[in-house]
């Protein structure tokens, strides 16, 4: 029995122990698949750590500030800024101790407020963040920590995905590691978003309330670091544009111009609720006291927002967008970029572009533009719509071209009240269920279909032109057969239900969704004006259109080429002759001139004049006596001028305006209409004519205009010392003679309209065909400048002649030398002679041309030394005639017949009979060839020269005292 005992016991305790033994080695057996397993897991998750961070940029910590991008600013010639380049981003760096403590305390309690501690990353935070979620059942908060932040504004993107944190967090320790936990805030304080396009605290201090980040209160600090959650939805305030505001809904802090349109910013509560919670954290977290809680909570941050403008006030876009036009050019051609590279460094490389602009001028400027209306017609109330525009209507008041052809469409011919197109009935119809159209108001191209502009007439009767984009229809929805009839294909109709719809009328009505439409049009007709300091070549102010309070959509003075009329005389034709022989005496004969057997071209004035001296050629601006001119000298010559006074560019002959032969065979500016009378195929641009003149003004030599003195890097290095290229196009002596003919055109010629009170003024008129564009270029001892008058499209044209433009030149120089010492003459150079010349023969004037029959002919005249005459007057001739029948008198004839009388020979003759029985006006002074049928003998009595006299009286010429601005050149 005892031994059965025993065995039971030791059966038991060998099962009890075998028990144990598959226990153990079971749960080794699992600790090994477990650890196994852990391994396998690790292993993976490792490789697919390993394969996200294959791809985590290349970085050096020690350069993130580096790798900001900047906003660029313009500055005016004083060193003050004027824009802050409009970017996706504005941003201004600012050093850590230029920050206020408590801006700093705020973004740490809300952001990190562990970032002193803790590595790059905050696991307390991670486990906190993730319990807080769980419970929520939501993302609620986030765990990256600021220096995590940091590198995802820096090298990442904002994708939110387990790749971005992993790659964030493993950048983050990187940059711990390399920098301290200032240099770390630093960056991060530069660099986030805050809202309105303001990266980095500074630039939000100004965004917001138009001061510097050291000026910072608690209250503001808070509300800064409260944006970083959701800029949109934090934002102090939100900007509407004007039609969008409700004053029952909205409170408005400011106004603002965003890419030249006009907003209104409005107070945002939902920012004030985030600073509340960032106050309290601050609170709970010992940042601030109590009474600096309450103080905070107290301020009053909807009265006290300001926002910021980013560029300064009362200047349009005009001159800051050709700065920035300038600077890319400049950065491509000088520095090698690309013109992408350019444009990027422009708008995120923190340059500083150093303009030429003075703000006070373009101030006047602007100010002048804005009263363009009030300063040439008045009261707008009291002149009939629409100013200044000479337009034809047809009878459906659409505006019409001489031909008849349709300009602009009313707004009511060309769409209904819901601004769908109207295609009348019997221009389309449905074939096979394609539509067919064939109407006037759609112009059909291969890949487009181009839809007719319109006109309206705005509330201080300006005529607007509206313009009307191609409807949105790609090419292969469509087809054009030889008449011009459109075909859209069904396929595209039954895809685009509300591409049409027929009215009762049985019209067509296409919706406006299918076409842009120029809402606001623009105000015509335009004008654009640059002044520019000709000593220097700086453009000192500078508006290219009327427009200037609304939408900039072209700057005329710089980028759009217009005829220049007359004003291309002095450039094209006068000056080179100066410089070629000619004199301001040369006698040129206003007499019928013939192109390829035509007789062309016709003066402003009826007929012709006869004998004019160049300087007089200039003063009445004759057509004929301007080509004859480029005739004698030659059109080569005359382009080898304007290619000295930049008009011409044979580097680069696709970027100027000038049309040669070699481009266009058929129709170019080789040629005397282009030359002589300004009828160029394209034209040229205010810039160009102001630059040229300015050659004139600035002694004969010509410096090319330029925008900006300097661009400095975000460094403060110089990149381009915009040194202007200078030129030298005649010699000092010639361009003063060419600068007194200008001034004498003002102050006695047809320009009279231009003359400023107690300042010289020297300049030119400009009209084209029918007055379709109006110039005046001129200087003073100060500036130079050219202003245009004309209607965009140049087939309608003016009411006005080029005495208006010399009038808006004159009120816009009057504003421009306000304050500026007298000046009633310009600078003489040395080697400037004078003599008394007879205005026929451009010789040494005799007695004989003292009694000139249509009055004195003697002028005194100023000349480059050794080119003054040497020789006296032989077209004055004294002639014995009889005075019975006005023949020459010969022995014969009874002495109480005879009388001496003073005549003019031309070498070479004129016959009225070669050229259809026309008769100069100077003509009846011609010496008569017929001796007395009567008699048979003529005497002729050689003239005695005359002593130089600074008394001498020199009666007007007829036309002297004609009160006429009326050119019509071309």
């Amino acid at each position: 029995m005892d031994n059965n005992n025993n065995n039971d016991n030791k059966q038991k305790k060998k099962k009890k122990g075998s028990t144990k033994r598959t226990v153990f080695k079971s749960l080794k057996i699992f600790l090994v698949v477990f650890l196994m397993l852990s391994v396998i897991a690790g292993g993976i998750v490792i490789g697919v750590v390993l394969s996200i961070l294959k791809d985590v940029p290349t970085i050096d910590p020690s350069k993130i500030n580096a790798s900001l991008d900047l906003t660029s600013t313009i500055y005016d010639a004083n060193g003050e800024l004027i824009e802050k380049i409009q970017a996706p981003e504005f941003r201004t760096m600012v050093k850590l101790n230029q920050m206020p403590q408590h801006l700093k305390d705020a973004f740490i309690a809300i952001e990190d407020e562990r970032f002193i501690d803790h590595i790059g990353v905050d696991p307390k935070g991670i486990i906190s963040s993730a319990i807080d979620n769980l419970k929520a059942g939501a993302a609620i908060r986030g765990a990256s920590t600021i220096t995590q932040q940091l590198a995802r504004n820096v090298y990442l993107t904002l994708e939110k995905s387990w790749d971005r944190k992993i790659k964030e967090a493993y950048l983050a320790l990187q940059i711990d590691k390399a920098l301290t936990k200032d240099q770390i805030l630093e960056a991060y304080l530069n660099r986030n978003n805050l809202g309105q396009g303001a990266y980095g605290v500074q630039e939000a201090a100004q965004t917001y309330f138009s001061k510097n980040v050291e000026d910072l209160t608690i209250a503001e600090s808070a509300l800064f670091a409260g944006i970083v959650k959701s800029p949109t939805k934090y934002a102090p305030y939100r900007t509407v544009s004007p039609e969008n505001f409700d004053s029952t809904k909205h409170y408005e802090v400011g106004r603002l111009e965003i890419l030249g349109e006009k907003y209104i910013a409005i107070y945002n509560e939902e920012a004030v609720k985030r600073q509340k919670i960032v106050l309290k954290k601050m609170l709970d977290l010992n940042k601030i006291t109590e009474s600096e809680y309450q103080e905070a909570l107290n301020e009053n941050i909807k009265e006290n927002l300001k926002p910021g403008q980013k560029k300064i006030e009362g200047i349009s876009s005009y001159f800051t967008d050709y700065v920035k036009t300038q600077a890319v050019d400049a950065l491509v051609k000088r520095l090698g970029y690309t013109k992408e590279q350019a444009q990027d460094e422009l708008f995120t490389g923190g340059l500083k572009i150093y303009s030429t602009m003075d703000v006070k001028l373009q101030r006047e400027l602007e100010d002048i533009y804005n009263n363009f209306t009030e300063i040439l017609v008045g009261n707008p109330e009291k002149i009939k719509a629409p100013i200044l525009v000479d337009w034809r209507l047809n009878k459906a008041k659409d505006v019409i071209d001489e031909k008849g052809n349709i300009i602009y469409y009313s707004q009511a011919n060309l769409f209904n009240e819901n601004f769908e197109l109207v295609l009348e009935k019997g221009t389309y119809e449905f074939r096979d269920n394609n539509l067919f159209i064939k109407n006037k108001k759609l112009t059909p191209y291969p890949k487009h279909i181009d839809v007719a502009d319109y006109y309206t007439i705005d509330d201080r009767k300006n005529l607007v032109s509206h313009s009307v984009g191609s409807i949105t229809i790609s090419a292969e929805n469509y087809n054009v057969s030889d008449s011009k009839e459109i075909k859209i294909g069904s396929a595209y109709l039954n895809n685009n239900k509300d591409f049409y719809r027929l009215d009762e009328n049985g019209n067509l009505l296409i919706s406006e969704k299918y076409f842009f439409r120029s809402k606001d049009g623009i105000v015509q007709p335009q004008s654009a004006t640059v002044v520019m300091d000709y000593w220097t070549g700086q453009i000192k102010a500078l508006v290219g259109g009327r427009d200037i309070e609304g939408a900039r959509i072209l700057n005329r003075a710089t980028a759009s080429q217009r005829q220049p009329g007359s004003a291309i005389k002095p450039i094209a034709a006068y000056l080179p002759a100066l410089d070629n022989g000619y004199t301001a005496a040369t006698p040129i004969d206003d007499i019928p001139f013939y192109y390829k057997g035509q007789l062309w071209p016709k003066n402003w004035y009826k007929g012709y004049r006869g004998i004019h001296t160049l300087r007089r050629s200039v003063e009445q601006s004759v057509n004929v006596n301007s080509v004859k001119t480029v005739e004698s000298i030659g059109i080569q010559t005359s382009m080898a001028y304007l290619e000295k006074l930049g008009i011409i560019s044979k580097t680069d002959p696709e970027n100027d305006s000038f049309v040669t032969a070699k481009e266009n065979g058929v129709r170019n500016d080789e040629t005397l209409s282009a030359l002589g009378l300004g009828g160029m195929t394209k034209g040229i641009t205010p810039l160009e004519l102001t630059a040229a003149y300015g050659a004139i003004a600035n002694g004969g030599v010509y410096i090319e205009p330029i925008a900006f003195t300097k661009i400095e890097d975000k460094n403060g290095n110089i990149l381009i010392d915009n040194t202007p290229k200078e030129t030298m196009v005649v010699s000092p002596q010639v361009a003063y003679i060419m600068s007194d003919i200008l001034r004498t055109t003002v102050s006695d010629g047809i320009a009279g309209r231009a003359k400023i009170s107690k300042m010289a003024v020297a300049g030119k008129t400009g009209t084209t065909t029918d007055q379709a564009d109006i110039w005046f270029a001129g200087f003073t001892p100060y500036y130079v400048s050219a202003t245009w008058i004309g209607n965009d499209s140049p087939k309608i044209t003016l009411t006005n002649n080029s005495g208006t433009a010399a009038r808006l030149w004159q009120h816009i120089m009057t504003r421009m030398h306000e304050g500026l010492e007298s000046k009633t003459s310009f600078e003489k150079p040395s080697g400037i002679v004078s003599a008394r010349i007879c205005t026929k023969s451009g010789k040494l004037a005799t007695e004989l041309c003292t009694h000139d029959p249509g009055g004195s002919a003697v002028r005194p005249e100023i000349f480059v030394k050794g080119t003054e005459p040497k020789d006296y007057c032989d077209v004055h001739v004294q002639v014995t005639i009889d005075k019975t029948n006005g023949k020459i008198a010969n022995e014969y004839c009874p002495e109480e017949n005879k009388v001496n009388k003073v005549f003019i020979e031309r070498t070479p003759p004129y016959f009225p009979s070669e050229h259809n029985g026309i008769v100069p006006s100077d003509f009846q002074y011609t010496a008569p060839t017929e001796i007395c049928d009567e008699h048979n003998q003529s005497t002729i009595i050689p003239p005695d020269p005359i002593e130089d006299d600074d008394d001498f009286y020199f009666p007007p010429l007829p036309w002297d005292n004609e009160d006429n601005d009326d050119e019509n050149e071309n």
